[in-house]
């Protein structure tokens, strides 16, 4: 595929490097010293991205309108969506697999063109919108890490009328945020804070001073308010809780526009039929080995091969995903049951909704 296959689109680039099912929207403008955009990149209409090397992995998605200055490298990992919106100004960025970002990110904020401008986004985390990221100095956030809405982190304090000579502060130092760790609605991370691995900041909490890993802090300022101890479900709880969430999420496809009939629920098997345009599924709940907690089985009828969902640790998908398999695979991400996949999965679009999209 040659630069030329993008009909409305201003590419300027020296070295490009263009994979198979590529798709770059009409009157976006790409500026890059060394371009690479992998299998079945897609790149939004009206963005505006810019940066001496830019590289977005396979199934790596940016949404539409979205504007990128990005000195030195902008790294998208494979399968990781940033969504429609974003306006990101740093010297670089750089973003692993499987991630979702939401609406309207903000990397910049102030003074982010600065050597020490460094953004670093592990694989695996789900950010939801409008989360402002300040890098003057770096902002590290690793895996599975998970941002919501209207979150703040920034990296420089201070105001030119409390100048430090009238005995004012002034702070610059970067931010961290381990693995595993939750930041609640409109939670705020101030200049030199490191919040451990796993820990949980409350909403509308205001973290000014670092945070131990596996604990659940609240507050402003934020404080430690106790030790996170989760104890992890036995086989027998596990295959409970998964054949809970099977059940349901076959009940809600009725209401996203597809016919369910029960076939059969008996014991330690359920069968469901699905269909809906033009297309015939079976869904099944196995976990007839009390040492296994069970796996889900999505079969798209009159097509060969299945999708199979195990439910024992790890997590793993086998098989293809169709738009149903990854619909499931939504909905166990909404439940925390986060199987690993190439790429992020969306959920169905219920017909109620899909009729005025058309």
């Amino acid at each position: 595929m040659e630069a030329r296959d993008f009909p409305g689109v201003e590419l300027r680039a020296g070295r490009v490097r263009i994979g198979e099912r590529v798709q770059i929207g009409g009157g976006t403008v790409i500026v890059a010293d060394d371009l690479v955009l992998r299998d079945g990149a897609v790149i939004g209409p009206g963005c505006d991205l810019r940066s001496a090397r830019l590289e977005l992995g396979p199934a790596a998605q940016v949404g539409e309108g979205s504007r990128w200055l990005v000195a030195d490298e902008a790294v998208l990992g494979a399968g990781s969506v940033v969504d429609a919106g974003a306006d990101v100004v740093c010297r670089q960025l750089t973003v692993g697999d499987g991630n979702y970002i939401g609406h309207r990110l903000r990397i910049g904020a102030g003074a982010s063109m600065e050597e020490r401008s460094l953004v670093r986004i592990g694989s695996r985390c789900q950010i939801a919108p409008d989360v402002t990221v300040n890098p003057t100095e770096s902002v590290v956030i690793g895996d599975g890490v998970g941002i919501s809405a209207q979150v703040a982190i920034w990296t420089h304090g201070y105001h030119a009328g409390h100048a430090v000579r009238d005995g004012h502060g002034a702070v610059f130092a970067g931010v961290e945020v381990g693995d595993g760790a939750w930041l609640g609605f409109r939670s705020v991370l101030l200049p030199g804070v490191r919040v451990g691995a796993g820990t949980v900041v409350a909403a509308t909490a205001t973290v000014n001073r670092s945070l131990p890993g596996g604990v659940l802090a609240a507050g402003v300022p934020a404080r430690v308010k106790r030790t996170l101890e989760p104890v992890a479900l036995d086989v027998a709880a596990r295959r409970q809780a998964a054949a809970g969430l099977l059940e349901d999420w076959v009940m809600r496809l009725r209401f996203k526009g597809l016919a369910v009939e029960t076939v059969d629920a008996q014991g330690a098997t359920a069968r469901w039929q699905v269909a809906g345009g033009g297309r015939r599924w079976q869904v099944a709940w196995v976990a007839e080995d009390r040492e296994h907690p069970g796996i889900a089985e999505v079969i798209r009828l009159g097509v060969e091969g299945s999708a199979v969902f195990d439910f024992a640790e790890p997590l793993t998908v086998r098989g293809v995903l169709d738009d149903l398999g990854h619909d499931l695979r939504d909905f166990l991400r909404r439940a925390t049951w986060l199987f690993p996949y190439e790429g992020n999965s969306r959920g169905l679009v219920p017909e109620r909704f899909a009729r005025l999209l058309g």
